[in-house]
């Protein structure tokens, strides 16, 4: 019997032809997901900065003879948000003193692509909640921003310390 063998692979015609439908393919869905992955880490990063609020809020919550924090370190790199202990000593009640409060939980780090700004309360850079929930902060603006000026925006109600994530 003669048996003729067939080959059973894929001509370089073929594979070429694949390769490029598989890029013309990238090339189109590559640049349209930039902005929605850019839209991911923001939210991320708002709701990060969101859920340390709340946690610390809690923990000032759960006992009402201490005062808890956050402090929004923006000249870092990452940008970090810490939350501590406010020991309340002469010339430190409700801001963030590196060498004197106690820091407690791993700090929440933004990606390098978000930056942290904070607008409208002076010098502060921290909010403190007390053991009611309100906080000792008025005016405070967190924003989170990408480089293409994508924007969200955490406040704080001082009277409440309710927390609200908005887009401007």
């Amino acid at each position: 019997m003669n048996h003729q063998q067939q080959n059973q692979g894929f001509t370089i015609v073929e594979v070429l032809t694949v390769v490029v439908i598989l890029g013309l393919i990238a090339a189109f869905t590559i640049p349209s997901m930039i902005p929605m992955v850019e839209n991911l880490k923001l939210q991320s990063a708002a709701n990060g900065i969101r859920q340390k609020l709340l946690m610390v809020k809690t923990r000032a919550l759960g006992d009402s003879r201490i005062h808890c924090g956050v402090f929004f370190d923006t000249t870092s790199r990452p940008q970090s948000v810490y939350a501590f202990i406010d020991n309340e000593t002469a010339g430190n009640k409700g801001s963030y003193d590196a060498g004197v409060d106690t820091r407690y939980m791993e700090p929440f780090e933004l990606e390098p692509t978000v930056s942290l700004k904070i607008t409208g309360a002076g010098t502060h850079r921290s909010i403190i909640f007390r053991g009611d929930g309100s906080t000792t902060v008025h005016g405070m603006l967190i924003s989170v921003e990408t480089k293409n000026n994508r924007k969200k925006n955490i406040s704080v109600l001082p009277a409440t310390g309710r927390i609200a994530v908005t887009t401007p």
